[in-house]
């Protein structure tokens, strides 16, 4: 697609990316159900990815959430022991989130269940193309990451 309105073009790419969005997340959430539903997936592979030991209020502003939705969904990640949450050795007001054993293979689960949709995705899709796509929205991503925590103060 070529435009000479570069406004126009970003807002198509954006909503292009949030169609995208809203069908895999909502195809994503049947096969996690009844166990998980995305968000909280989510958390658990934000761990799995980066690291876990993070505040509940960390993770609020990296979701971009309010703090009482992330700490929602910690409650429920915890009470199905996908998680654990404790006092910060350093502040006892603080709590600090860390990653179970059961809530990674969880995630993992949440992954292999994802195996219909990707074994349909690639029957219509060239794999050379997603490939070549892939480092393209990495790098937006990334930009986007950084862009978020300037503005939020995240570290």
């Amino acid at each position: 697609m070529s435009d000479s309105n570069p406004n126009r073009l970003i807002f198509t790419l954006f909503n292009e990316i949030g169609i995208i969005h809203q069908l895999s997340t909502s195809r994503f959430a049947r096969v996690l159900a009844p166990d998980l539903n995305p968000s909280e997936f989510g958390v658990l592979n934000h761990f799995v990815r980066l690291g876990d030991g993070k505040t509940p209020s960390y993770l609020a502003k990296a979701f971009q959430m309010t703090k009482p939705s992330m700490t929602a969904i910690l409650a429920k990640l915890e009470r199905k022991g996908y998680v654990e949450i404790v006092g910060s050795q350093e502040d006892r007001r603080q709590k600090i989130v860390t990653l179970t054993e059961d809530g990674r293979a969880a995630r993992s689960k949440g992954i292999k269940a994802m195996r219909p949709l990707a074994d349909i995705v690639l029957e219509s899709q060239d794999l050379s193309d997603l490939e070549a796509i892939l480092p393209k929205l990495q790098a937006l991503r990334e930009f986007l990451d950084q862009e978020r925590n300037a503005v939020d103060g995240i570290n």
